[in-house]
């Protein structure tokens, strides 16, 4: 008797584990057979019957129960939808079938993966709603990445409600509408959050000020209007923030000299009014500043001078007015400046040469005075300088001739510019885009303009150049009549 129920014990328990391998392997077959492309024949050559699952191109298995614990088909070229029997790998704990072009609808069997970790199906042309456990009642997940997908809805209201680990919540370029969620917050250990390039409106929550873990906040490119919480600007583990393209309003809380770690700000392309707020100066992990296409007033922040990791500054399109402050220009880490569509005034700081990695200055369609320093000509990094729409005086320095790397070079419509172009300037080899219209410009067009064999464009016109006009080959034509008008 003892021996029949030692056979029995030894039964039950040797044949559970087969019992779930076969489901695992029944899952991944159907996964396989809901596959209509395998472009690269990695499914049809590695996932065979006669082999383990557990050396299945793609698939990854536990020590000691050989289920199904990974599964990673990243850019496998693999066409179709995404198989509901996925549900039945319960041991599953990382599923990526990103960058492949998968259709469809995210099966809401995956909400039953309770043990799953990390999901990943971007890149590819999922459609239709993210099923509602998988933001709701997953306890485990800690990464969703679902960027670059067709995927539509509204996020529920209750998200994050039992989602307490997850870090991690890309979302960017789909077409998912509605507000945002207000129990967002929930996710106490987010520290990614990425709902950019959707269609969502309404206000930014204040909740999320609450996720004091957040490095990452980008919901750019949505219809968001009503003024930025100044609890966002209170989250001090903050490095990258992206609110740009949306109809924000308001001013700029000026509580951002919390953000000490924030490397990235982005409010462009809203409707954000007053000033620039100097706190803006204290961050000094500050790398990328974008506030342009706004209704920004009053003066640039001197406070930007203080920036001495900034590589890029761009407030241009904007009502700023006043001098240009000689400060920003000692940022010798700047690789980026444009100022260009707004009121200022005063003339160029001459300390212009401490930007010696600048390769862009726009200062189009200001009120600038004064003379272009000759200074510019230590830029040695610079591609573009325009000064168009101002009101400078004096000649082109010669200097320019030293600025080797120029492609563009636009000064039109000053009106004051004056005198002869010095043959230096136009021996640039690598000029690609000249405009000199509607100045004060006289003498002859220097000869050393054939040597800017990468020339597509050029514009003299309404000038008093005399003399010659030179050989410009395929231009001279364009050349002729520029000058002719």
């Amino acid at each position: 008797m003892l021996l029949i129920a030692l056979n029995i014990f030894f039964t039950l328990t040797s044949s559970a584990p087969l019992a779930d391998f076969a489901t695992d392997q029944d899952a991944l077959l159907a996964f396989k057979n809901a596959i209509t492309v395998d472009s690269n024949v990695v499914l049809s050559n590695s996932w065979l019957t006669n082999t383990s699952i557990c050396d299945w191109v793609g698939v990854s298995c536990g020590i000691k129960h050989h289920r199904v614990t990974a599964l990673n088909l990243s850019n496998f070229g693999l066409h179709g939808n995404l198989s509901p029997h996925l549900g039945n790998l319960t041991f599953l704990q990382s599923l990526d079938v990103s960058s492949n072009n998968f259709t469809g609808v995210l099966p809401t069997e995956l909400s039953k993966l309770h043990r799953l970790k990390h999901v990943n199906a971007a890149s590819n042309n999922f459609s239709g709603e993210i099923p509602r456990g998988i933001l709701t009642n997953m306890s485990a997940l800690e990464e969703i990445v679902f960027n670059y997908n067709k995927l539509s809805g509204q996020l529920p209201i209750d998200m994050c409600n039992n989602t307490p680990k997850l870090k991690t919540l890309f979302l960017k370029e789909n077409q998912i509408h509605g507000k945002i969620p207000t129990s967002i917050y929930k996710c106490s250990e987010m520290e990614e959050l990425s709902l950019s390039v959707n269609q969502f409106s309404g206000n930014i929550p204040t909740e999320i000020g609450n996720l004091s873990m957040l490095t990452i906040l980008s919901i750019y490119d949505n219809h968001l209007q009503g003024n930025i919480p100044s609890s966002i600007f209170n989250i001090s583990s903050l490095e990258l923030l992206y609110l740009g393209r949306n109809s924000l309003s308001g001013s700029i809380p000026t509580n951002l000299d919390n953000l000490v770690n924030l490397k990235e700000l982005y409010l462009n392309t809203n409707n954000l009014t007053d000033w620039v707020p100097k706190q803006i100066g204290q961050l000094t992990s500050l790398k990328y500043l974008s506030l342009h296409e706004n209704i920004l007033t009053g003066h640039i922040p001197k406070q930007i001078g203080n920036l001495s990791a900034l590589q890029a500054l761009d407030l241009s399109s904007n009502k700023l007015a006043g001098n240009i402050s000689s400060s920003i220009f000692n940022v010798s880490s700047l690789r980026f400046i444009y100022l260009g569509n707004n009121n200022l005034s005063g003339s160029i700081p001459v300390n212009l040469d401490n930007l010696l990695n600048l390769q862009v200055l726009s200062l189009k369609s200001n009120n600038i005075i004064g003379s272009i320093p000759k200074q510019v000509g230590n830029l040695t990094s610079l591609l573009l300088l325009d000064l168009a729409y101002n009101k400078l005086t004096g000649e082109l320095p010669k200097e320019l001739g030293n600025v080797a790397e120029l492609e563009l070079l636009a000064t039109p419509f000053n009106d004051f510019l004056s005198g002869p172009i010095h043959f230096s300037i136009f021996n640039l080899s690598n000029l690609k885009i000249v405009d000199l219209q509607q100045n004060h410009f006289s003498g002859e067009i220097p000869i050393s303009i054939t040597n800017a064999s990468q020339l597509i464009a050029i514009e003299l016109n309404r000038n008093s150049f005399t003399g010659p006009i030179p050989d410009f080959g395929a231009l001279s034509i364009f050349y002729e009549e520029a000058n002719s008008s």
